[in-house]
């Protein structure tokens, strides 16, 4: 085999950044669309459409609906989130424990976890087109221990609804009725514990807000008077080895030192 096609491979089951040239990427297959989500079937893998709202700062989602919570959400996906959701169903995906509150930081248990990849443009050095392939927990830093994010991959918690009244302005006896939440909230994949996002971040957490920070050094940057950066999300279930099977909760480090607290010391 090529070497460098050894190395290609070696990097992409990483989850590490593969820049490739425009058109020799993989393409998805066959899929079914639900909307604005593109459910490709014989890989068990979605797809969806977006672009980035932020390349640094701290984040608290990883993807929401465009306009919700963009300040502290590094990707916008317009669609409907009854559509994603119906689509972790097709994907036979098993839920695992879903937050009770903001406040709830223990671990999201059970269930399957899921890996995230991004797709998107970037130039090298020389002003060259690539498009970066590059895993979610690769674009975010946990800002306590100064590194990119455990390779956790994230839980299926599901969104669910909630009978809520009438919203101001509504007709004279308009009665309350089920809303779907992620639709309401905006939220769809959270790195923070949030009861209403459809995917989460399954560590158990040191603060209700986490402590990440997205990892400019990866990510594309929005030009001044240009459209903020395009890029396509892949959801699939991990693969073994895509997990590291002592990621139970997010890494702080001992008092003095930069290594990690063991579970115990971080209790």
């Amino acid at each position: 085999m090529n070497g460098c096609l050894i190395i290609i491979m070696a990097t992409a089951l990483s989850g590490l950044p593969v820049d490739l040239i425009p058109g020799t990427e993989s393409q998805p297959g066959e899929t079914v669309a639900l909307g604005a989500v593109q459910f490709e079937a014989a890989t068990g893998t979605i797809h969806l459409d977006g672009f980035f709202n932020m390349s640094q700062g701290f984040v608290e989602y990883l993807i929401n609906l465009p306009g919700a919570k963009s300040h502290e959400c590094l990707i916008a996906v317009d669609c409907d989130p009854m559509h994603l959701q119906t689509a972790l169903m097709l994907m036979e995906v098993k839920e695992s424990r879903s937050p009770e509150s903001e406040r709830d930081l223990g671990g999201l248990t059970g269930g399957d976890r899921l890996v995230i990849h991004f797709h998107y443009p970037v130039k090298d050095g020389e002003g060259r087109d690539f498009v970066r392939r590059i895993r979610a927990e690769n674009c975010i830093i946990n800002a306590p221990m100064e590194r990119e994010m455990v390779r956790c991959g994230f839980a299926y918690t599901g969104s669910g609804f909630l009978l809520l009244d009438p919203p101001p302005g509504a007709p004279e006896g308009a009665e309350p009725k089920d809303e779907f939440m992620a639709r309401v909230t905006g939220e769809l994949i959270s790195l923070s514990h949030r009861p209403w996002a459809i995917l989460d971040n399954p560590l158990a957490l040191p603060y209700p807000d986490g402590d990440y920070f997205a990892y400019g050094d990866v990510l594309p940057w929005k030009k001044d008077g240009n459209e903020p950066p395009p890029v396509r999300v892949s959801i699939r279930k991990a693969l073994p080895g895509e997990i590291d099977p002592d990621a139970i909760r997010m890494e702080l480090p001992r008092r003095g030192s930069n290594e990690p607290e063991t579970i115990e010391e971080n209790r």
